[in-house]
């Protein structure tokens, strides 16, 4: 069991008080989680204590040497891949637009590429800039409105011999929806296809294996799993060994470096290892089961409030403790000043989830507002998100 009283206190960010005096609830979490104290003092600690670039002689350089390697190592065990095929960036789109680019020469007019109605767009505006130079033809796997899931069907629609990229999410930053990648990894066999999963909304809430699950290429963002805002990409190595990055001279040969442009941030890595330490010591079991508990209690307060729509699964198996609403009468703006007067921190618009709020019928119409939760979230945060909801829809 989850003992929050011993969680918290490793956040500091969580002591801060809102606008009532209480501590502020940052349901932003898929936005950003708060991070963690291993995070926080892991990155000061590396700045205190010297830091300069890799592969120097002199004592510093090889103690970065050292900390690059050893958080590969780390995100290796945590993402069930391989320490050579982990690639640090600045955030997950931009990585994503580096491996996108890396493939304008290996597609053609007569290759497909296949994306979600799910997606954030981080896996699609990349994917629809490749086909724009390539001529390349972008299909999507269409979203069942009514139920906020995928519908399995298109995706044997849309999937063909011609079909070189299968891009999908592990879970949907917009509506929580957790995506099983078994189907997208089949069809991406069959066809001798790449996958590319953005584990960004996933690998904060669920264990994640890219090896178990099949996936060539899985990436995600470290600030959403109470780290530093960086990214990472995790790939089998001899997919980026067979793909050709645009990179400087200088750059390395072989290995991760060579997919990495410029000087690596690396007191952001040695936060990702904080992160994945104070993660690896608690356990992503307990954070699901914890989690669980959040989203069926979230999920049976709003069943009480009749002008509030959740727009999403409605049950709290296979989805995430992120959900998105609108209230009747009110916009999506409006909704979330509401709760932060109340010291309740959310998001609302599209969040960059373009395709869903498109077929969902909100983008035109301020998206929707966006709760979401974390493992250092209990019961109380939700309750008061709830009270906060049904003062808008008394």
């Amino acid at each position: 069991m989850l003992d929050l009283d011993l969680v918290r206190p490793r956040f500091p960010a969580l002591a801060e008080t809102g606008p009532t005096g209480e501590p502020l609830v940052h349901a932003d979490a898929p936005g950003g989680t708060q991070a963690v104290d291993a995070a926080i003092e892991a990155m000061a600690g590396h700045l205190r204590a010297g830091t300069a670039n890799q592969h120097g002689t002199f004592a510093v350089s090889r103690r970065t040497d050292l900390l690059v390697d050893t958080v590969r190592e780390q995100l290796a065990g945590f993402l069930g891949t391989e320490a050579e095929g982990v690639v640090f960036g600045p955030n997950m789109t931009t990585l994503t637009i580096h491996l996108a680019r890396s493939l304008d020469v290996q597609l053609g007019a007569n290759d497909t590429i296949v994306c979600t109605q799910l997606d954030h767009d981080a896996n699609v505006s990349p994917w629809l800039a490749l086909a724009a130079r390539t001529g390349t033809t972008v299909r999507f796997v269409e979203l069942d409105p009514r139920t906020g899931r995928l519908d399995p069907a298109s995706l044997e629609d849309v999937v063909d011999e011609r079909t070189r990229v299968i891009a999908f999410p592990g879970a949907s930053n917009a509506l929580g929806t957790v995506v099983d990648p078994a189907p997208f990894v089949a069809a991406a066999r069959a066809v001798d296809a790449w996958t590319v999963m953005d584990g960004v909304h996933t690998v904060p809430h669920l264990a994640v294996d890219r090896h178990a699950l099949g996936v060539d290429v899985m990436l995600c963002s470290a600030y959403k799993f109470y780290g530093p805002h960086a990214g990472i990409l995790a790939a089998d190595p001899q997919l980026l060994t067979a793909l050709t990055p645009e990179r400087l001279r200088p750059a390395p040969d072989e290995g991760p470096e060579r997919w990495q442009t410029g000087t690596a941030s690396f007191e952001s890595i040695a936060g990702i290892g904080g992160a994945v330490a104070y993660l690896a010591g608690l356990g992503m079991d307990v954070v699901a089961e914890h989690e669980h508990t959040l989203t069926a209690r979230f999920l049976d307060g709003i069943e009480t409030l009749d002008d509030v729509t959740l727009h999403g699964p409605p049950e709290a198996t296979q989805r995430t403790p992120t959900f998105a609403v609108t209230v009747a009468g009110h916009t999506p703006n409006a909704v979330a000043q509401h709760l932060a007067d109340r010291g309740i921190n959310v998001w609302a618009g599209h969040y960059y989830a373009i395709e869903p709020m498109y077929v969902l019928g909100l983008l035109e119409h301020g998206g929707a507002v966006r709760i979401g939760f974390a493992h250092y979230h209990g019961v109380t945060d939700v309750d008061r998100v709830i009270a906060a909801l049904a003062e808008l829809s008394s």
